[in-house]
């Protein structure tokens, strides 16, 4: 099986900016209802509810912190027959799918992605699905597993 290199460092700055804003998102929250809620109760307002009510979305967006990490432990194989994604940190996952099983190809990238060429890339076939998580040249690899599809498949 060939392995294909990821975006790691990359991955992770894009996934420490994205945590990054939505904290800043919840705290430009805060500060809008804070400064209404002084300006419509003067003297009577109370900023710690507040604070309390945006603490629940904040660790919401802490929980998935992991995503920073995540890219330095991603694996992907593609052989002639099959392809396999290996990922996880403590709780690891391999994911198989059988090349002459594939129906469709789907390339997601993000702006981080097109700025520095890298994409995940979706195979589905019918009743299941493998991610290929952070690949670089992803056009280049599609074309790789449209060739094995076309050879399997005889066309």
């Amino acid at each position: 099986m060939e392995e294909y290199s990821t975006s790691k460092v990359i991955r992770s700055v894009e996934a420490f900016l994205e945590i990054g804003f939505k904290l800043a998102g919840v705290y430009i929250t805060y500060l809008a209802f804070n400064f209404c809620g002084e300006f419509l109760f003067e003297g009577d307002f109370n900023s710690d509810t507040l604070f309390s009510l945006l603490m629940l979305p904040a660790l919401y967006v802490l929980k998935t912190a992991h995503v920073i990490v995540s890219p330095y432990f991603v694996q992907v194989k593609i052989s002639g027959i099959e392809v396999e994604s290996r990922t996880g940190i403590l709780t690891q996952r391999l994911d198989k799918l059988n090349l002459k099983t594939v129906e469709n190809i789907e390339v997601v990238t993000t702006l981080g992605g097109r700025l520095f060429k890298y994409s995940t890339i979706y195979l589905y076939a019918h009743g299941s699905w493998v991610r290929l998580p952070f690949l670089k040249k992803p056009n280049q690899i599609k074309l790789k597993i449209e060739a094995k599809l076309n050879t399997i498949n005889g066309n």
